[in-house]
């Protein structure tokens, strides 16, 4: 709670909507330019307009800025374009930092082009297809390129910082292009599964396959988002009244709840500020459940919040479900053993997925956990 509170009072919800600039002979880059991960659109004179970049936090650039040498000879295209931002294919990532600069482009849109830096993955495109006129626009930069003009909309949603109505008001706008208002409200529980994710550097929940048949048995809808199209998860998440799910990116499709709905977000002790930035801008209560467990392996060292491998603490989680009378009173979850040279493995596919997030460099670290999953092997 005290963590909870502290977060809390770091976050900001603004009532104006962001910067909106207009930048004359603007220069913008493919998403990877040289070998690195670039964002954002420079000025005539070579210089980053600090509102185009990704930023996180209070002030932390994700990309660093480009030599201006290398966009001195860029190719010369005369139109007007609407600068969309880098794109990344992380659900939750593109949603809050991509798409959050969609919010102009109802009003100010008309006649120019939109661009984008980094190719859409499916889902990307699926949600722009629920914004009147701009889907089928989209183009893809593809090389050092020097527009007549380049309109910069601000982000209307800063990772761990900050947040605009007006972003909200373009997801429920988004909303209103699929049947979601017109879908009753049923009282029947939501549970959103990332069992079927299958990655165990994406916080493998150990249990929740016995989880989902449980919650089935009391009455809940359980659903694998990644099966889904984007618009039946807009609806889902308009019609059903209470929404359990562990913590991760499919939350954030709340943000395209036009009615007041319940959350109930199984998470550990931590978890991301961007989520209570979210509950900020949406109708009805979100409740954080601290019921995942990390086992002590020993391995004298834990892995980043986010990767690490959970254990399900039953107890307390049918014990909460009852408290919302989600459950019936006399609701039992016998969950199997936890197979600990299981999760020992998975733990170890974490770490090593981390270390080669972070170029390999850790060789000896490498090799070491190949021989430890080796002798489990053997």
């Amino acid at each position: 709670m005290r963590l909870f509170r502290t977060m809390r009072a770091d976050l900001i919800v603004h009532d104006e909507s962001p910067s909106l600039v207009e930048i004359h002979k603007g220069v913008t880059t493919q998403g990877i330019f040289n070998g690195a991960t670039k964002s954002g659109v420079y000025d005539s004179e070579c210089n980053l307009v600090a509102s185009s970049t990704r930023i996180r936090g209070t002030n932390e650039f994700v990309d660093r800025e480009i030599d201006r040498t290398a966009l001195l000879n860029p190719y010369e295209d005369g139109r007007d374009t609407y600068f969309l931002g880098r794109g990344v294919n992380h659900y939750g990532h593109f949603v809050l930092e991509t798409l959050s600069r969609a919010w102009a482009w109802q009003e100010h849109g008309k006649g120019l082009v939109p661009i984008i830096q980094a190719p859409m993955p499916r889902f990307a495109r699926a949600l722009y297809a629920l914004i009147p006129n701009l889907s089928e626009q989209i183009e893809l930069v593809k090389r050092p390129t020097r527009f007549h003009q380049i309109l910069v909309p601000g982000a209307a949603f800063i990772i761990a910082h900050k947040a605009h109505v007006t972003f909200k008001k373009l997801c429920d706008r988004m909303a209103g292009q699929t049947a979601a208002s017109r879908e009753a409200m049923t009282e029947q529980p939501l549970y959103i599964s990332r069992a079927g994710l299958g990655s165990v550097d994406r916080r493998t929940l150990e249990g929740e396959h016995s989880l989902e048949g449980f919650l089935e048995s009391e009455g809940f809808l359980v659903v694998r988002p990644e099966r889904l199209p984007i618009e039946e998860q807009i609806i889902l998440f308009n019609r059903h009244r209470w929404i359990v799910s562990p913590m991760g990116s499919a939350c954030h499709t709340r943000l395209f709840s036009c009615r007041p709905t319940n959350l109930i977000m199984l998470t550990s002790s931590y978890f991301n500020p961007n989520y209570a930035l979210c509950d900020l801008l949406c109708e009805g209560a979100s409740h954080y459940v601290n019921v995942f467990a990390r086992p002590d392996i020993g391995a004298g060292v834990r892995l980043p919040g986010f990767v690490e491998p959970v254990v399900l603490e039953s107890d307390r989680l049918v014990t909460t479900l009852k408290e919302f009378g989600l459950v019936r009173a006399s609701a039992t979850f016998d969950q199997p053993p936890l197979d600990i040279i299981a999760y020992k493995q998975k733990w170890l596919e974490a770490a090593r997925s981390q270390l080669k997030r972070k170029g390999g460099s850790e060789q000896n670290l490498l090799r070491a956990i190949d021989e430890i999953v080796a002798s489990f092997n053997s």
